[in-house]
């Protein structure tokens, strides 16, 4: 059984999520994948932010990028400067390392896949987030589909049909995977994907013990905030 990857959350480190310094923080933790969030200012540009903004919708790019408006929109940005999609695939050409592009809104994904395209990094990016017809659209494009983030209590209870259905989704939908919040995850979902030659991903795993089970369990990557931990826990493997 191989090793899964390792994903670096956004905010791997000190620095503030999805700001250049972040990036460069989980490039050199020494994960093989780093994790951005994606949306779109009013202009059409992708942008590396997690939570929406009444701000995205209103001002463009070079707007967003002043002083006066920098606080406003993400506060926690302190006096890190908005950091394009475009940006990061540059930067990220000189490394051994591959993105998770995970877009936060179905608004985002056309500027994220004409950025991609035009850059020609389909082959060092992974899509998850908001995918709905990226697969189809974008051939080649490596996608892994989120599933929900927490189980009602019918598919709590019916386990294997929330699976059976999951996976359906996924090969219907021409996903590379599933994304699974690792409460979500269990080995039967792992196996059923893996006979459909789906990968499976977990998200966010913080804690050895936590790490260690879904290493056990096969899993193909796994995404943390404690990259370091985890590439300490796999040389003893």
């Amino acid at each position: 059984m191989g090793k899964p990857e390792i994903g670096a959350h956004t905010g791997s480190g000190i620095a503030p999520d999805n700001t250049m310094a972040s990036f460069m923080e989980g490039i050199d933790s020494g994960a093989d994948i780093v994790e951005v969030d994606v949306r779109v200012t009013k202009d059409g540009v992708g942008v590396l932010l997690h939570d929406d903004s009444p701000l995205l919708h209103t001002h463009t790019f070079a707007e967003l990028s002043q002083p006066e408006l920098l606080t406003q929109w993400n506060p926690e940005l302190g006096n890190h400067p908005v950091v394009r999609l475009e940006d990061v695939l540059h930067v990220s050409k000189a490394y051994p390392v591959k993105l998770n592009l995970d877009i936060k809104s179905p608004k985002s994904i056309e500027a994220t896949m004409r950025t991609v395209v035009e850059l020609g990094a389909m082959d060092r990016v992974y899509i998850t987030g908001s995918s709905v017809g990226i697969p189809k659209q974008y051939p080649g494009a490596q996608v892994i589909m989120n599933t929900p983030y927490l189980l009602t209590a019918e598919q709590e209870s019916n386990y294997e049909e929330f699976m059976k259905q999951v996976c359906q989704k996924a090969v219907d939908g021409g996903y590379a995977g599933l994304n699974m919040h690792f409460v979500t995850c269990r080995k039967e979902i792992i196996d059923a994907a893996h006979a459909l030659g789906l990968k499976v991903w977990v998200f966010t795993v913080n804690e050895s013990e936590d790490m260690q089970r879904f290493v056990d369990l096969g899993v193909d990557a796994i995404t943390t905030r404690r990259p370091e931990k985890l590439i300490q826990l796999l040389k003893v493997c």
